[in-house]
């Protein structure tokens, strides 16, 4: 059974206390030694996918133009701060009183959050006043890679609700990705698969996808395998130019997506729409 600080409830979900993902994997990197980068990956995922972050009311608004929330947590203004504090919960953010600056507002989606940092500021802190193991800190230089994993999360998602619906096109191409290259051409790989006629490219969402693939090859393979930083709007002008028939978005995970030749004409239509 998780310790008692590990749990918290949200307001409005009163008596249905949930273990608090962010704090879980904050402790667990605090307790990994030696932390490797997939320790690391780990909480980014798990800053990404919580849904109930607390942040100041002002800076949501200034950010995202959000100022109705489902709670808020009234706090003195104490004029603007150079970092972004936030809280995971509000056990959190009463712990954290004194690093707060004006109201909070919540539930806010990591994915959202992470997307809308602001490269003025120095740092995002994470549960300031909790103890160190359920804190964390993204320096401003370390934004664009925050920013990828809240968009990561945003694709994932998207994909995952989508059933037979259209593709989600803004969200595929507001991604960056990592694309399967083949080391030693530095070209991407080419995936022949019995049921489509053509090539198919192989890219993933986030660093632990990758991670994932990478580690279920035969070592053999393992040494010939690389993927390379592609932005979605590169991504699937590339597919187009190289005659791809579709593309296997995390391939070997839970959430392996497959897009047809279809899926990757509405992509790359949405993408002229926006031009």
């Amino acid at each position: 059974m998780a310790a008692p600080d590990e749990w918290s409830t949200f307001p409005g979900q009163t008596g249905s206390a949930q273990p608090n993902a962010v704090r879980v994997a904050l402790t667990d990197f605090a307790h990994q030694q030696p932390q490797t980068q997939a320790d690391v990956d780990q909480v980014m995922r798990a800053l990404a996918t919580h849904p109930g972050w607390l942040v100041p009311v002002d800076y949501a608004r200034q950010m995202w133009g959000q100022s109705t929330f489902e709670q808020t947590l009234p706090y003195p203004d104490r004029g603007p701060l150079a970092m972004l504090n936030v809280f995971s919960d509000v056990e959190a953010a009463t712990v954290g009183e004194a690093a707060a600056s004006g109201d909070y507002g919540g539930p806010v989606p990591g994915s959202k959050l992470l997307q809308s940092l602001d490269p003025g500021l120095s740092t995002l802190v994470v549960n300031p006043g909790s103890p160190r193991e359920h804190q964390w800190y993204i320096a401003s230089g370390g934004f664009d890679i925050a920013a990828t994993w809240g968009t990561a999360i945003a694709v994932e998602r998207a994909l995952a609700h989508r059933g037979n619906g259209p593709v989600p096109g803004a969200e595929l191409l507001a991604h960056r990705y990592q694309l399967l290259i083949e080391k030693e051409t530095q070209q991407p790989s080419r995936i022949f698969l019995p049921e489509i006629d053509g090539m198919v490219a192989v890219c993933f969402t986030a660093a632990d996808r990758t991670t994932e693939f990478i580690a279920s090859l035969p070592m053999t393979a393992r040494s010939l395998a690389d993927v390379v930083p592609v932005d979605g709007w590169r991504l699937f002008d590339m597919l187009r130019s190289l005659g791809a028939v579709g593309v296997v978005i995390n391939a070997g995970s839970d959430d392996q997506t497959a897009l047809a030749e279809d899926d990757l004409a509405e992509v790359i239509a949405a993408r002229s729409a926006r031009l």
